[in-house]
């Protein structure tokens, strides 16, 4: 049977899409490989109270680069700029493998690692619109990132029973070897150095484009902010219940476990969903899921099981539903101005927000109180900002 007919995309958009999910299965395996690596060392090494700090430093190093990135890469079309994009990203990789034998070691490649994955999010994305638009976007772009969802099913084993024989370091150098194999899939593309044409049927007025765009700022913004609180919350208990050993057993089991599901959301019900038009329900339904995980995390017990389970709404969830929205989201913006769209919400908005109140948890020292607050707080600007992209949408869609 093939991919067009199991999974009922355009069978025209097969190819692009097999490609496109190979790259992302690659690069989004080496980017949880390290994150699991990485939490274990810090959490076991560093501490969970040192999280707001040390993610307020992640956010600093990605808003610089994020910029800079961008405006490196602007010329160069998508696919050559996702060429320069997967070279970054394993020398990045590479560099933290060599500068885990010391603690202070161990806190650099925690801040510095994650600015893969945030410059991949955004040039992904960039190509993924400029090879996939108009209404065969909306049911293949969750196809495409179940692909990543596959690279967590296959990263979780690794750092489950490789983490503690291996190490860190040999898992991040081995990290970085597979993000250049990524070059195979981004080199297969065709070339597109102009801004393609948007075969979208959806007509956006400027002012429901801006309108759009500043509501997905603002749920960005609230979102960067939530996961600090639910990243600290969640991250202390983990901390008191097992040692840098078990912990890489039980967030390698987790990936694994959470990241089959997602892919099974992606692949067979997310795409369908899209696919009929129903874009505001999936958003609406992840938002008050969330509010759900914070709650549980502020007011519920302690458990090991809650926390993973806040986390899976927060992390594994979230980018099987509302990544593939999101990203749909961006077709309201003109093809040539999503490169900047998407740095000034992924790159900027989002590290500059962790920026700021990473260092006013780490001022408060992070009390129980204080990522409470924050985290129910985030959560309702979600909600509410949510509901404003839904109105937006809908607007573009009768103009359409």
């Amino acid at each position: 049977m093939s991919l067009a007919r199991l999974f009922g995309i355009d069978p025209t958009s097969a190819a692009v899409v097999r490609r496109l999910s190979l790259l992302l299965l690659v690069t989004t395996g080496a980017e949880i490989l390290v994150e699991g690596v990485m939490l274990s060392a810090f959490l076991a090494r560093v501490g969970a109270a040192a999280l707001p700090t040390a993610l307020a430093l992640r956010a600093l190093v990605e808003v610089v680069l994020s910029l800079g990135i961008e405006r490196a890469v602007a010329k160069l079309g998508p696919r050559r700029g996702m060429t320069a994009v997967a070279v970054f990203g394993a020398l990045v990789l590479a560099g933290s493998a060599a500068s885990l034998r010391s603690s202070a070691g161990v806190y650099v490649a925690f801040v510095s690692v994650s600015v893969v994955a945030r410059v991949k999010t955004i040039h992904f994305g960039v190509l993924a619109l400029s090879e996939l638009s108009g209404p065969s976007a909306a049911r293949a772009l969750p196809l495409v990132h179940a692909g990543g969802r596959l690279g967590g099913v296959f990263a979780g084993p690794l750092v489950a029973l490789s983490g503690p024989s291996f190490g860190a370091d040999a898992l991040a150098l081995a990290a970085a070897l597979v993000y250049l194999v990524s070059l195979v899939f981004v080199e297969r593309g065709p070339e597109l150095t102009h801004p393609v044409a948007d075969h979208s049927t959806r007509a956006v007025p400027l002012k429901d484009a801006r309108g759009l765009l500043g509501a997905i700022l603002a749920g960005a913004v609230a979102l960067a902010l939530g996961r600090l609180a639910l990243s600290t919350q969640s991250g202390a208990v983990l901390a008191r219940a097992y040692g840098e050993a078990d912990l890489n057993r039980v967030l390698g089991s987790y990936f694994f476990v959470a990241n089959v599901i997602a892919f099974l959301l992606q692949a067979l019900v997310v795409g369908r969903v899209l696919g009929s038009g129903r874009l505001t329900w999936l958003n609406s339904g992840w938002a008050w899921l969330y509010f759900g995980a914070q709650a549980a995390l502020s007011f519920g017990p302690p458990w090991v099981a809650l926390a993973l389970a806040a986390r899976f709404v927060e992390s594994e969830l979230r980018n099987a539903i509302r990544t593939p929205v999101a990203n749909l989201l961006y077709e309201a913006m003109p093809p040539e101005r999503r490169g900047y769209a998407r740095t000034l919400v992924i790159g900027v908005a989002v590290p500059a927000a962790s920026l700021v109140g990473g260092l006013g948890l780490g001022l408060v020292s992070a009390h129980p109180h204080a990522l409470s607050g924050l985290g129910l707080a985030a959560a309702l600007v979600i909600v509410v900002s949510t509901s404003l992209q839904n109105r937006g949408w809908s607007a573009s869609a009768a103009g359409a």
